[in-house]
């Protein structure tokens, strides 16, 4: 159920992003995303992990737990929208689009909209009650959609990007209204508070580092040549960027969504169980590295083609870093399992420490955008930054908490094993040689992927069939041998 509602809602970001590629230029393109930037940094820059401890918290079912937290959110949301308000004609002049000020002002909507949702819809995950937030994410989604193609064909410039952000927020809030069981209401208690900010204040500065990863190398693109007087980037080049990375980021956050939402509360409950723990965190591994395997490997052989296909020819020069792109997200697809484990203990400052190795990329970022560097190194450098986070997070993950590493890294290196031989292969030139030779050539080493994992780990056959037909069984870790 939550596979097939993340499913809807991705594909629903992914056609509003085909819609307005096809019918914007590469640079309204690369200004638009520029919105999406501006949102996401003020976002994550606050985020407190308030519904995460709601299901993590035991008496996170109390009313008066929820209604502070929904006090909470409100305040951040009216923070932030005042924030992007008043800051608006600075971060226009800084991406060099000083007309779009009123448009910059126009997004403080969207915190603002999206702080009046209800909590019942993240209170209810606490008994595996899914469907609400799942009705609520999809229903939205499939609505913004809708308005996707009329907006972006009346308009045809960078504002129809605005109003579907604006209405994505809009229909979120109101569908959680409509979702919830209990009446909505703020409430303040002290106590409550004070552990929500205990409990959210790595997650604070992990939000601050996350907007490096995901936002960082585009902001550097965006607003290269107001800051190195070498740079060659343009809006444009920020616009093929841009779609190359959200093409390939949405398995991940397909991946990291579902697992979130259904791991978590399974691995929470047996904290204090460790052989149990181990068994379902074992279930994890196998299942995400070869999932980042099979995702990864058509990127990196044929990522260029998929490319053209999806948005155009006018994108085609994502062909050079896309396959790059590709084997970092299928990076950070492999650290959701250590860090749900971290997280299932109580443990937010895992991911906020990984995460900061993470940014150490912008780095390098940095030095390629101010020396007029190809953006492949762009990519490059986010690869090597997913790796070293990677290793930062299961080290710690045992240091701290007697998780072993090689629980993740064994089926990791099978992962890993099937990105450098994709990588092998294209750089023989088989992309070079046409879609109909490099889509065959990425669908058999997806399938020898596939085989070599399940031959190699007996029990990850027992597993998959059990995730199918009876995922409860699969979660408990009944497919793994004790």
């Amino acid at each position: 159920m939550i596979g097939s509602g993340q499913m809807v809602s991705q594909a629903c970001a992914f056609i509003q992003n085909v819609i307005a590629a096809r019918l914007l230029s590469p640079q309204s393109y690369g200004i638009a995303a520029t919105f999406s930037m501006t949102f996401y940094l003020v976002d994550m820059f606050s985020n407190l992990g308030i519904g995460t401890h709601l299901i993590q918290a035991e008496d996170g079912n109390e009313p008066r737990f929820e209604r502070t937290a929904q006090l909470l959110l409100a305040l951040r949301g009216m923070i932030n929208a005042a924030f992007i308000f008043v800051l608006a004609g600075p971060i226009s002049s800084l991406f060099g689009v000083p007309q779009a000020r009123w448009a910059f002002r126009c997004l403080a909507l969207t915190p603002l909209l999206k702080s009046f949702g209800h909590l019942d819809t993240v209170r209810f995950q606490r008994e595996m009650r899914f469907g609400p937030a799942i009705a609520v994410d999809a229903t939205s989604n499939l609505l913004v959609t809708l308005a996707a193609l009329p907006l972006c064909w009346w308009l045809r410039d960078y504002t129809a990007m605005l109003w579907i952000l604006v209405l994505q927020a809009a229909f979120s809030a109101i569908g959680a209204q409509i979702a919830a069981e209990r009446r909505y209401g703020w409430a303040w208690d002290s106590g409550y508070a004070r552990r929500m900010l205990a409990f959210g204040w790595p997650l604070l500065i992990n939000g601050f580092l996350m907007y490096g990863i995901f936002q960082g190398d585009r902001f550097v693109i965006g607003a290269a040549k107001r800051l190195f007087a070498h740079s060659t980037y343009t809006l444009a080049d920020l616009g093929i960027y841009s779609v190359a990375f959200t093409l390939t980021m949405v398995p991940t956050t397909l991946v990291g969504n579902v697992g979130t939402s259904l791991i978590l509360p399974h691995l929470a409950r047996v904290q204090k169980d460790r052989p149990q723990f181990e068994r379902r965190y074992i279930v994890l591994n196998q299942m995400i590295a070869l999932l980042a395997g099979m995702i990864s490997i058509p990127y990196i052989v044929a990522g260029g083609w998929l490319v053209i296909l999806v948005y155009g020819t006018k994108y085609a020069a994502a062909a050079g870093f896309i396959g790059w792109l590709g084997a970092m997200w299928a990076l950070r697809t492999i650290r959701i399992a250590p860090t749900l484990a971290a997280m299932s203990m109580g443990d937010t400052r895992n991911s906020m420490i990984s995460n900061v190795a993470r940014t150490l990329a912008l780095v390098g970022v940095l030095l390629a955008a101010a020396t007029g560097q190809p953006i492949t190194w762009i990519a490059i450098s986010g690869f090597l930054g997913e790796l070293l986070a990677l290793a930062v997070c299961v080290g710690r993950l045992q240091r701290e908490h007697g998780v072993r590493a090689m629980l993740c890294l064994k089926p990791f290196s099978f992962a890993a094993t099937g990105m450098i031989i994709a990588g092998i292969v294209w750089a023989g030139g088989v992309a070079h040689r046409g879609w109909r030779l490099a889509f065959p050539v990425a669908a058999g080493l997806v399938l020898v992927q596939f085989l070599v994992m399940v031959s190699v780990f007996p029990d990850l056959r027992r597993n998959l069939r059990l995730f199918l037909f009876k995922p409860q069984e699969a979660l408990a870790g009944e497919g793994v041998a004790s």
